[in-house]
């Protein structure tokens, strides 16, 4: 099982995402968490809806984005694992390279706490897939060329 589902048993939403890596060179589980998270070297789609976060969030009454809200808590079993406690919301995200099958996995957990959870979420979760998508291509292209 995967450190998200074990970090968070039940969550109100979660995603599984998948793109294929390079089986050389290979990089830590760890590594590619910081590539993948890395807000300094996102695409500038994500960059632009991060901007736009920062901003509409006060309305909500959520605090701004810190910067190492997408550091690394945890290394385990090969797995690294990014955890947040907002008042709005849990999140918890797990990053699993397989070398071996070329496979990068990213798993995304996420408990909303209250009604402004529910709110800040709804969007968020429509654009999720696309956004993880583009973040873990960018990091390929960053750690395999």
């Amino acid at each position: 099982m995967t450190l998200a589902f074990k970090a968070m048993p039940a969550p109100d939403w979660a995603e599984a995402t998948t793109i294929t890596i390079p089986s050389v060179p290979t990089h830590t589980s760890e590594e590619w968490a910081q590539a993948v998270f890395d807000v300094k070297n996102v695409p500038a789609p994500v960059l632009a809806m991060f901007w736009l976060r920062e901003r509409v969030v006060g309305l909500l009454g959520i605090a701004q984005g810190r910067p190492d809200t997408f550091a690394v808590d945890k290394i385990a079993d090969g797995e690294a694992l990014i955890e947040a406690d907002e008042k709005h919301l849990r999140f918890v995200a797990s990053v699993q390279a397989d070398n071996d099958a070329g496979l990068l996995h990213v798993v995304t957990a996420v408990e909303l706490k209250n009604r402004a959870g529910r709110i800040y979420f709804a969007p968020v979760q429509v654009l999720h897939g696309v956004i993880t998508r583009a973040m873990m291509t960018s990091a390929r292209k960053r750690l395999c060329t």
